[in-house]
């Protein structure tokens, strides 16, 4: 069962970084489909940081800080007017 479940993981974080991979290469293609997924992930992250800085453990609470910081500055970034009209219809016309 624990070989199921390996595998399982594996193959889900493999897809999981595929998806990114594809969400990076739109976004440098200046197409908009790419902002949802890296947002969401960047959501995720969020998520994440806040569970590793609660556990008070180890390097756990720096490595959270870290995460939660690249995490927000990736998703302010996403969404600032230069992003948003390099990807968009209407800022590649321009």
């Amino acid at each position: 069962m624990s070989v199921g479940v390996s595998l399982f993981l594996v193959l889900f974080v493999l897809g999981v970084a595929w998806v990114l991979v594809v969400s990076c290469r739109a976004l440098l293609a200046g197409r908009r489909s790419g902002r949802g997924p890296v947002v969401t992930w960047q959501l995720l992250q969020v998520v994440g940081s806040f569970a590793a800085i609660g556990s008070g453990t180890g390097l756990s609470v720096p490595g959270g800080w870290v995460t939660l910081l690249i995490a927000v500055a990736v998703g302010v970034l996403l969404m600032t007017p230069s992003v948003v009209a390099a990807t968009s219809a209407t800022g590649s016309e321009n």
